[in-house]
């Protein structure tokens, strides 16, 4: 009985405190509110940066180049004869490896033959060597006159004129079978046949169309207007749709073309940065050189009122800077403002910064790559 009736106060206690502290967690909301509208920061934005850059700035002016191997040779046969093997279109063969081999049988008996002929003209020299040995011998006992003597020397000196012309001869067959199997003069891709085997072909008949396909370069033609600000080996860009590299200026041909005003450059280019053949872009410079700073096009945030960039200070606030733009140089563009070349600027997630605004941002420069 006293358990009965000691129940209802236990629940009226227990609904009392379960209402004092659902009154204590809205308090502390309110709370935690009301601070949160007194503060008025919103959470920091998650942006991307990049460094604005102090550099030598100069107008460029973009030019065509095409890409093509410094060593683009049509080989051909010093030889005649039927094709025996051919490498494929496609093929890399290095240096001194054969590429094209040509039925060589004929130069085989040819070879024999000057043999033959060289065996022959020494038996000939060394008939005429004792003949003159003998005479001079007759010549001293003056049994022999001295018009027979001169005509033994002179049909010595004759035998050994023909023995070594069959030297020759055959030292000629000999480097002709070397060259009836024609070897690649440096590393080679094949690109073209323009025979096939088991085709005849004769002397200077070109056979094969091969580049070296580890020399490579650009081929640019470039209006002579900017020929003052070139120098060789300056430092130029160089891109196409799938890829941008910075290669410097092998050689510069100021001559220009009577009808075009263009010149030619060819730019050094490491093999596998383009594609032989493909078509690609070169900024040149086209005016004097001067120090500015530069920032990439995407920082910059274009409005009615003007155009600015956001900048990071210290405590990773954004500080709206109005700038002008200058020369573009790229992916970058030339600024004039209150722009501080050490301070990081904002290049994504700019159009939703206020000034003043905290950011999270990824330092790592090189992938620009925003924390989650």
């Amino acid at each position: 009985m006293k358990a009965m009736t000691s129940t209802p106060a236990l629940s009226v206690f227990t609904s009392s405190f379960r209402a004092f502290g659902l009154f204590t967690l809205l308090a502390s909301s309110v709370s935690l509110s009301a601070q949160a509208q007194n503060n008025n920061q919103p959470p920091p934005v998650l942006v991307q940066i990049d460094e604005a850059r102090e550099q030598a700035i100069s107008q460029l002016t973009w030019v065509p180049g095409t890409v093509l191997s410094v060593i683009d040779a049509n080989l051909a046969s010093e030889v005649d004869g039927r094709i025996t093997w051919m490498a494929e279109v496609g093929d890399v063969v290095k240096a001194g490896e054969p590429l094209v081999k040509v039925d060589d049988t004929r130069l085989s008996i040819t070879r024999n033959q000057n043999a033959s002929n060289i065996a022959r003209w020494q038996s000939q020299v060394e008939l005429f060597t004792k003949r003159l040995a003998r005479y001079k011998n007759l010549q001293a006992s003056q049994n022999t006159s001295r018009g027979e003597l001169e005509e033994v020397e002179a049909d010595l000196e004759n035998a050994k004129q023909e023995l070594a012309q069959a030297k020759l001869d055959l030292e000629f067959t000999e480097y002709q079978i070397a060259q009836s199997s024609i070897r690649a003069p440096f590393t080679a891709l094949v690109v073209e046949r323009l025979q096939s085997p088991g085709e005849y072909t004769g002397v200077g008949q070109t056979l094969l169309r091969v580049v070296n396909p580890d020399s490579v370069e650009v081929q640019v033609r470039a209006p002579l207007n900017v020929l003052p600000y070139l120098a060789n080996g300056m430092s130029v860009t160089v891109h196409n749709n799938v890829n941008q590299v910075e290669e410097s200026i092998r050689a510069i041909v100021p001559v220009g073309n009577s009808a075009s005003r263009m010149m030619e450059l060819r730019i050094a280019i490491n093999p596998g940065d383009f594609p032989i053949g493909s078509a690609v872009r070169v900024a040149l410079p086209s005016s004097d050189t001067h120090d500015g700073v530069t920032i990439p096009r995407d920082a910059l945030v274009l409005r009615k009122s003007g155009t600015f960039i956001y900048q990071l200070n210290e405590n990773n606030e954004a500080e709206q800077v109005k700038v002008t733009t200058g020369v573009g140089m790229g992916d970058r563009i030339e600024v004039f403002g209150d722009v501080n070349p050490k301070r990081s600027v904002v290049v994504r997630g700019a159009e939703r910064l206020r000034a003043g605004q905290k950011v999270r941002y990824n330092d790592e420069r090189e992938s620009l790559t925003a924390k989650s």
